[in-house]
């Protein structure tokens, strides 16, 4: 396997296996909670006229479970990556292995088989949209990667392919990083190949078309964002990340001790990697996971504002949920120790490596200024992935099977 192959999939099986090794894996990590009926009646609607005076609503709420919705996917051998996202219309998105087996080395640690990741909607009628990677003219072994965005109209998925030697098909002369854009219908709508310059470590796109993506420049350790028309075409490189934003972020103080490491543009990347990206009418929210660093509103022009949360003491935010009201969805938690973390370890890392995040409940701020409208409060394992309609969805799997499952809750005051 050449270099550039093992430089884009090993990463990538880092990241899988990461996720497997912190339970973070729905059909491993997340446990059913019990189902009820839901209560009639919705959440109280927030008035942001009146955001200089508001008071949260009392502490705590809790959620009510509608009955099930079971899907034709998933299985006991088959992972769910917790990188949730949904549209408007209720469905949820998710990235699944089918068959968590077919993850495994070959002759040594430096080949191994990329893992049949593919990228799946469960509709509110009980239906399952597939958006496996699609041929590209003059490529193959199209995989797709851990990244991808939704937008009210279509679905953008991270992926790279070998090149194909025009002059002799049977050879290959590198691999390319592509978006591969759909439908919600699971269509692809058009296929983008990125500048080789770009080294794209997350993505996202407006509602006119128009995506960003966060490109890593590991020679100058810092990370670029490009914005790309509906094409493909670059348009322009937004000074989001300049030399010193990082530093006056001071990211180092405000992230876990040992999570990152001491080169501010390094710690950059790597939060950007994972950061949560959401939809804020024709802008969009970008949230630093596991932090209590500002939440960024971003235009094509760049940063709109910076937007402190009112986190409850002791907790951090661990992603942003989509929603369609007026009020930032946050889910909230602490971190607690793992018992089996390894002592005396002074690699880097190690630290990280010893706590888990642990989500604790469901924030509901203002936009207008990050002050906090309602905390609802989660039993351990249950993880919403989005708010809509006045309730929360979350997913678990069913126990016999592993089939997926969706529920609607409901929150109420206890």
């Amino acid at each position: 396997m050449d270099k550039q192959a093992r430089f884009l999939i090993q990463p990538l099986l880092s990241m899988v296996r990461s996720v497997l090794a912190a339970s973070a894996i729905l059909g491993m990590g997340i446990f059913a909670p019990a189902t009820g009926r839901a209560q009639d009646g919705g959440p109280p609607t927030p008035n942001p006229a009146s955001s200089q005076t508001k008071t949260p609503l009392a502490y705590p709420f809790a959620f009510h479970f509608s009955d099930p919705i079971t899907f034709a996917l998933g299985s006991k051998q088959s992972a769910i990556l917790s990188d949730f996202k949904c549209d408007m219309d209720g469905s949820i998105y998710l990235p699944i292995i089918d068959n968590i087996s077919r993850l495994v080395s070959q002759s040594g640690p430096s080949q191994h088989v990329a893992p049949p990741m593919t990228i799946a909607a469960l509709t509110p009628s009980g239906g399952v949209i597939r958006f496996d990677p699609q041929p590209i003219q003059g490529y193959r072994n199209v995989v797709s990667l851990l990244r991808y965005f939704v937008s009210g109209s279509s679905v953008y998925v991270l992926a790279m392919a070998d090149k194909v030697d025009p002059s002799n098909n049977q050879n290959t002369v590198g691999r390319s990083r592509i978006i591969e854009v759909f439908n919600h219908k699971g269509e692809l709508t058009r296929s983008i190949v990125l500048d080789p310059d770009v080294d794209p470590i997350n993505l996202a796109a407006f509602e006119t078309g128009e995506i960003l993506v966060f490109s890593l420049d590991r020679f100058n350790h810092s990370t670029r964002l490009f914005l790309l028309d509906s094409a493909g075409r670059r348009e322009s490189e937004l000074s989001l990340f300049d030399d010193d934003f990082s530093t006056k972020l001071n990211l180092a103080a405000q992230t876990p001790t040992g999570f990152y490491s001491s080169h501010d543009g390094d710690v950059l990347s790597k939060i950007l990697a994972v950061a949560s990206i959401a939809p804020y009418g024709e802008d969009l929210w970008v949230a630093a996971s596991q932090t209590n660093l500002p939440v960024l509103e971003l235009n094509q022009h760049g940063v709109v504002r910076a937007l402190k949360l009112s986190l409850p003491p002791g907790t951090v935010l661990q992603s942003l949920l989509p929603s369609d009201d007026d009020l930032v969805h946050a889910l909230v938690g602490t971190f607690r120790p793992l018992s089996s973390s390894k002592s005396g370890s002074a690699s880097e890392g190690s630290s990280r490596e010893s706590r888990v995040f642990s989500p604790k409940e469901v924030d509901e701020f203002y936009p207008q200024d990050g002050s906090l409208f309602r905390r609802i409060s989660l039993e351990p394992g249950q993880m919403p992935v989005c708010a809509i309609k006045g309730s929360y969805i979350f997913l678990v799997p069913r126990e016999s099977d592993g089939r997926l499952q969706m529920i609607r809750a409901t929150p109420t005051s206890r």
